[in-house]
């Protein structure tokens, strides 16, 4: 166990080479490389997704280009390119892999805290009718649960050896606070109503008829 301990992050290489016979640890570096290159593909996928579906109601610069659907291959070609390129580059700045998983942990659950922080501002106010499945009286506390967890995530996630992800988390946002307040705030409107939506269905059965 001490030399394991003094191993620091490769602490699991060693082990394997310790323990394992050569053809089983082989086959499993093998399997964990293929879950890795899924997982990145997966993430890459739903990084091109979300970035076509805020494309095409005109939320993102180069909204124009970003929503287009390739006729053939039935993809977001632009979204696809902009998630995958975008992914490289972190990488090759985060560069230590607990770096990028603190990252993308970070904003992972930024991601679902900031939409549950202004619903608790806007809960009783400018949201005044709770959706068919509500928590009722523990709205407010499993939310303020789930705010004090995301901080306590971030705290963690930025602690050394992972450093860098907070000067990666801090930019980030920074220049997306910029980029709205000077630009897309007064640019988007939102996403579509229900009835915008309709019309423009009305419109392309109506353009597909001739």
């Amino acid at each position: 166990m001490d030399k394991a301990a003094a191993q620091g992050w490769n602490v699991f290489f060693w082990t394997a080479n310790e323990v394992l016979p050569g053809g089983l640890k082989t086959f499993l570096l093998a399997l964990i490389f293929v879950s890795q290159y899924l997982c990145g593909l997966a993430t890459v996928t739903s990084a091109s997704r979300m970035i076509y579906a805020f494309a095409r109601d005109g939320g993102l610069p180069g909204s124009a280009l970003l929503k287009k659907v390739d006729p053939k291959f039935k993809t977001p070609v632009a979204a696809i390119w902009v998630a995958s390129i975008a992914a490289v580059l972190f990488t090759a700045y985060a560069k230590v892999y607990t770096v990028i998983v603190s990252v993308t942990v970070i904003f992972l659950f930024l991601s679902f805290a900031l939409p549950i922080f202004f619903a608790m501002r806007a809960h009783g106010s400018k949201w005044t009718t709770m959706g068919p499945w509500s928590l009722g009286g523990l709205f407010k506390p499993v939310a303020l649960a789930s705010i004090v967890g995301m901080v306590f995530i971030f705290f963690v996630g930025v602690q050394n050896p992972n450093r860098k992800a907070l000067w990666i988390t801090l930019v980030f946002c920074g220049l997306t606070a910029v980029l709205w307040f000077a630009v897309e705030n007064r640019r988007f409107q939102g996403p579509p109503t229900e009835e915008q939506i309709a019309a423009k269905r009305a419109a392309g059965k109506k353009s597909g008829s001739h």
